[in-house]
């Protein structure tokens, strides 16, 4: 296994304890809301949660440095040029 598979697998377990964490969460509100609250759903689901979003964590991919208006930055400059080369064209 290649270290991107590695953190594919890794980011996808992250995701399963995510929806368990939302799922256990969902089961303790209901038994609230059936007056017969049950703190342990609620135990599970803050682990699941915590344990889900950390291995989201460490796999994220790292941020894109300077791509982010990077379209617009090129399409100013295009247009910065255009306006210089038919202000040449003028003189």
């Amino acid at each position: 296994m290649d270290e991107g598979d590695r953190k594919e697998f890794i980011s996808r377990i992250g995701t399963f304890f995510l929806l368990i964490g939302i799922g256990t969460m969902w089961v303790f509100i209901v038994s609230d809301m059936s007056n017969n609250t049950d703190f342990v759903f609620f135990f599970i689901s803050i682990v699941s949660l915590v344990g889900g979003w950390y291995f989201k964590r460490i796999t994220a991919p790292p941020p894109k440095t300077g791509s982010r208006f990077e379209a617009l930055r090129k399409f100013i400059q295009k247009q910065r040029e255009a306006k210089a080369k038919k202000d040449a064209a003028k003189k």
